[in-house]
């Protein structure tokens, strides 16, 4: 950065906003001449530093507070913007950050009352269970302590001892005690298993039930009194009354356990009843650029059946551009879905068992793939269910199937078989846990429950040709008679907009494309231009739309319309913390009086701000 100008030696004066150019006097007048639409954007430094001493950081506080002290030149105006902006942004995403942590949280209380409901009915159940086990325990081991004594009688009587083993049955569980019971062939076996351990207590002059010695001089040595009052202590310490050897007579339940796999399809419709979360598109806008573009487009993407297709931006003035594939599209009119970037087709008259996968954001096919598992047709109506499927109803020959498809694993597979008399399906929607479908050329719709399995018929007055839908319950359907029609599938309730389409007489392929929060529209299209129409549902009005687009036949071949949203580019720190550095220094420099000594540095300053803002850093 050079302190003077190069041309002239003189301190710079003058700044171009428009070109980013620092001027010194003389420097300002070829500038005036060479480019005479800068005026209004050429500001001076004595301009500069009175904008900054005016300007005022506590008056920036929120969207609705404004400086009531304007001023007319470019660079308060900049400044301004640019603080606002950012206070803003941050503003904005602090409180976003805060609803969303306030959702989180309800989301997560939520699941811990079904956690906690399942826990209480999980204990519920093993209440019982765990009390008889608590028994069984205390009859085990109650029994275990008779077994010992009664080997101890034994032993003393035929003088059996054994080696002077520590004791070491508190070292054994009652679960030990029975896993060696479930081995043991016989009570003699058992004992020898345990003759070290748990039974080590036979040793008659260590066992804790009498004292041998002493009992021998009460008895003068006598073993036929002694045996009879250690019998005698042992009916009293192990009474009948207090204890229970026989499995039998426990006051224990019976239980039968009967476990059956959980409809985990009806579980998910209980929790999505219970708890919803949509992604909805906000009123307020939350600022985190400083630029103005936007980051959202909308597409209509029709095909034809010249291998192509037509890829109409509604947000960029409806600009067209055409793509090409290798994939005959021809039959696929109502086999066409959209998510997110991607697209899926499925079938068609020449690709009867195939499918391919469009990314719209390179613009290419990213896969093509064999119909597996299912059979494929052309004419197969399908639908996404929001989550992991998408599924496939009926087609041409086939006229009796739901299967469905996994965008996650890219796996068919069979899902419900259809009664006859459906037939080719003009369009399908899921809606609240059901998957609807309109009959071509029958006066009837269908309702398939996604949980239950079952279907429930909608008679309907009217036989459709074409049909689209909004994912919210609403179908709009194109008559025989070239009118439209549309059916509530909630009310059951048909409403004729009136609206006589401007098809001349040709066949037309329907869809609904919603253009903003406000305005939706049905689009045509069909062999010709002249079957192109597009109908506002908001004011009820049809007109001919897209007749100066490349001449294709779109006739029986797919269209759908799509949103990508681009990245933006957010502020940094860096970036943030620089703009507020160069305000800071610039108003430091107005307060300290330094009017010439100080030009040099504003000027480094200044220049530094319009790279930031010019997002050159």
């Amino acid at each position: 950065m050079t302190i003077k100008c190069l041309n002239h030696q003189r301190s710079h004066e003058f700044i171009c906003y428009q070109c980013n150019c620092l001027m010194c006097s003389k420097c300002i007048i070829n500038h005036h001449k060479d480019h005479p639409d800068h005026s209004d954007k050429i500001e001076d430094i004595d301009d500069i530093k009175h904008s900054l001493s005016t300007l005022k950081l506590d008056d920036i506080i929120d969207t609705t507070t404004t400086n009531n002290n304007s001023n007319s030149n470019n660079f308060i105006s900049q400044i301004n913007n640019k603080l606002k902006s950012l206070w803003e942004s941050l503003r904005s995403s602090t409180s976003r950050y805060q609803r969303l942590s306030i959702t989180e949280n309800d989301i997560k209380q939520h699941f811990e009352q079904l956690h906690q409901y399942l826990i209480i009915e999980e204990h519920k159940l093993q209440r019982d269970i765990i009390n008889d086990k608590h028994t069984i325990t205390n009859q085990i081991n109650n029994n275990v302590n008779h077994l010992k004594y009664l080997l101890n009688i034994i032993m003393l009587i035929n003088k059996f001892s054994s080696s002077d083993n520590n004791n070491t049955t508190t070292l054994y569980s009652t679960t030990t005690i029975m896993e060696s019971i479930t081995t043991s062939s016989s009570l003699q076996s058992f004992i020898n298993h345990n003759n070290q351990t748990l039974f080590n207590e036979h040793n008659y002059k260590n066992n804790n039930y009498f004292n041998i010695d002493e009992l021998l001089k009460q008895h003068s040595s006598d073993s036929s009194s002694l045996l009879l009052d250690i019998i005698h202590k042992y009916n009293n310490q192990f009474n009948e009354s207090t204890t229970n050897t026989d499995n039998n007579n426990l006051r224990l339940s019976s239980y039968k356990l009967s476990i059956k796999q959980p409809d985990f399809n009806q579980l998910n419709s209980i929790i999505k009843q219970s708890i919803k979360f949509d992604n909805i598109e906000s009123s307020e806008s939350i600022n985190t650029t400083t630029t103005n573009n936007d980051n959202k487009q909308s597409y209509i993407f029709t095909t034809h059946k010249s291998k192509g297709a037509t890829l109409i931006n509604t947000s960029n003035n409806n600009s067209i551009e055409e793509l090409k594939f290798n994939y005959q599209f021809y039959n696929t009119f109502n086999s066409i879905v959209s998510i997110g970037e991607y697209i899926y087709i499925f079938g068609g008259h020449t690709n009867k068992n195939k499918w391919i996968k469009i990314s719209m954001k390179s613009k290419s096919i990213e896969h093509i793939g064999d119909i597996e598992g299912i059979k494929g047709d052309l004419d197969i109506s399908v639908c996404y269910d929001g989550q992991d499927h998408i599924y496939l109803v009926n087609g041409y020959h086939i006229k009796n199937r739901i299967d469905r498809f996994n965008i996650k694993t890219m796996k068919f597979e069979s899902y419900h078989q259809l009664p006859d008399g459906y037939g080719i399906q003009a369009s399908s929607m899921i809606f609240k846990g059901s998957l609807y479908s309109v009959s071509y050329y029958h006066n009837k719709l269908f309702q398939f429950d996604l949980t239950n399995r079952t279907i429930t018929d909608h008679q309907i007055n009217f036989f459709p040709l074409s049909g689209c839908h909004d994912n919210n319950g609403n179908f709009f359907i194109i008559g025989s008679n070239k009118r439209f029609i549309k059916y509530n599938v909630e009310t059951k309730q048909t409403m004729d907009p009136n609206a006589l389409l401007p098809t001349n007489g040709h066949f037309s392929i329907v869809m609904y494309h919603r253009e903003s929060p406000t305005s939706s529209y049905i689009y045509s299209f069909g062999s010709s231009n002249d079957s192109n129409f597009k109908y506002s549902i908001e004011s009820n009005q049809c007109e001919p739309f897209f007749r100066d687009i490349i001449d294709h036949d779109r006739e029986w071949c797919a269209c759908t319309s799509f949103t990508i949203y681009f990245a933006t580019e957010h502020l940094s720190k860096r970036k943030i913390s620089k703009i507020f550095v160069i305000v800071e220094i610039g108003m430091k420099l107005v307060s300290f009086g330094c009017v010439d000594a100080v030009v040099d540095e504003a000027d480094v300053c200044l220049f530094a701000f319009l790279k930031i803002s010019s997002n050159r850093l």
